[in-house]
């Protein structure tokens, strides 16, 4: 047995075919849910005033994926950031890590900004799968390895790693990437990687805190004996402090609004803008909006029966976008637990931050669906949960796999999903 200050060596994973069947099944996965979001594109789309609809190299197939927030990070890729105050919505919202390198990518090949956004994103889920495959084959047997993949990959809102123009594929790569090199010795590495996560979503922090708090746990720095919890901070080497540079996303991102535009958390302060309505306080603490919404979808929900009318229906699509991704959040909560539980308090401590920003910041749970796709040690929990039971696993990944496809029609066709 290792002595508390030293950091025991992963077992060995198994050979190279774990993530090439891994990626055949993210390759299989992509080839359907491309083809949704395609036929999703082919009809007319949903607000089209929200939409920019103009074609460019690759969106015959690729287009359906150019929605939403990929406006936001085309336009800061091609024109930069820019700021209007708290009370209107400005690109100052979204982390500059994703922009910056479809920025790059562009300046280098030419190559249009808007199929760079999802060349970028494929790549990413690429790496997240064979890192979270990896990741997982240090702690449990391979069967079980690849059932969380699975299960990873047919989640509801996993589409955000398979071509839509989002930082959510970026943002989970870095963080995967920052443990990974953590439990193999390289903590400075660890904090680089960690960097790029900060800088890509502003859950970063979660990855910092995790970080550290995994860091600690491996360390043995606080360990319960005789019913007292006991700190010892020797166990820790000075290499160690190399996790820290995870903050260096957020701080750079920081100093950059400072500068330019003299509010240092203008990421936060426009969150209040009309139409994202995300301030802080008691009404989005308590989820006021999303209760609004779970009362008034029955209502929603007949008037759209009886009168096929395309307003309601887009009320009772977002209404039941939000009660599913709040239902994710508490079931997640439960995962996050067995996490602590089995793969110890650091990732627990992970899973729960990532889990406390949404819960305390959207008003009404709008977009958690794929900040939970970040939560990776949980869908080991689940796989681990499923991995005995058959007949339960089967009709979870046919109903997840149904939820993901009509997920991706919908999010081709314009409908506002996370």
């Amino acid at each position: 047995m290792a002595s508390s200050t030293e950091i025991e060596a992963p077992p060995r994973a198994p050979g190279r075919s774990q993530w090439v069947d891994a990626l055949l099944v993210f390759a299989v996965v992509v080839a359907a849910v491309t083809f949704a979001v395609w036929l999703g594109g082919r009809g007319p789309v949903a607000a089209p005033e929200n939409h920019d609809l103009a074609g460019y190299p690759g969106s015959g197939l690729f287009g359906g994926w150019f929605r939403y927030d990929g406006r936001w990070y085309y336009d800061i890729a091609t024109n930069g950031y820019f700021f209007a105050g708290p009370k209107s919505q400005s690109s100052a919202a979204f982390f500059p890590a994703y922009p910056t390198v479809l920025w790059a990518l562009h300046a280098v090949t030419g190559v249009s900004v808007k199929l760079l956004g999802t060349l970028v994103t494929l790549a990413c889920g690429a790496g997240v799968v064979v890192l979270f495959r990896r990741w997982c084959a240090d702690r449990v047997e391979p069967r079980v390895a690849m059932i969380a993949t699975v299960t990873l990959l047919l989640y509801p809102y996993a589409f955000y790693l398979m071509g839509a123009i989002y930082a959510d594929a970026l943002f989970l790569l870095a963080a995967i990437g920052a443990f990974v090199l953590l439990e193999r010795g390289h903590p400075v590495l660890a904090g680089l990687a960690g960097a790029v996560a900060t800088a890509a979503r502003p859950v970063g922090l979660a990855v910092i805190l995790g970080l550290v708090a995994v860091t600690l746990w491996r360390r043995h720095v606080v360990a319960r004996r005789e019913g007292k919890v006991h700190l010892d901070l020797r166990a820790l080497r000075p290499a160690d402090a190399g996790v820290l540079l995870s903050v260096g996303g957020l701080l750079g991102w920081m100093t950059y609004l400072g500068v330019r535009f003299g509010h240092p958390f203008a990421f936060e302060e426009v969150q209040q803008a009309p139409g994202w309505d995300q301030a802080g306080g008691p009404r989005t603490w308590f989820k006021v909006t999303w209760f609004q919404q779970l009362k008034h979808l029955p209502g929603w929900m007949a008037d759209w029966w009886r009168t096929g009318d395309d307003t309601t229906f887009l009320k009772t699509q977002y209404a039941v976008t939000v009660l599913l991704q709040g239902l994710l959040v508490l079931f997640f909560l439960f995962l996050a637990y067995r996490a602590w539980r089995r793969f110890g308090w650091g990732y627990g401590v992970y899973s729960v931050a990532l889990l406390a920003i949404p819960l305390l910041g959207t008003k009404d749970f709008m977009g958690t669906g794929r900040y939970l796709l970040a939560a990776f040690p949980c869908y080991l929990a689940l796989g681990e949960m499923l991995s005995g039971r058959t007949v339960l696993r089967r009709l979870v990944w046919v109903a997840s796999g149904v939820i993901l496809l009509g997920w991706a029609f919908a999010f081709g066709r314009g409908y506002y999903v996370a």
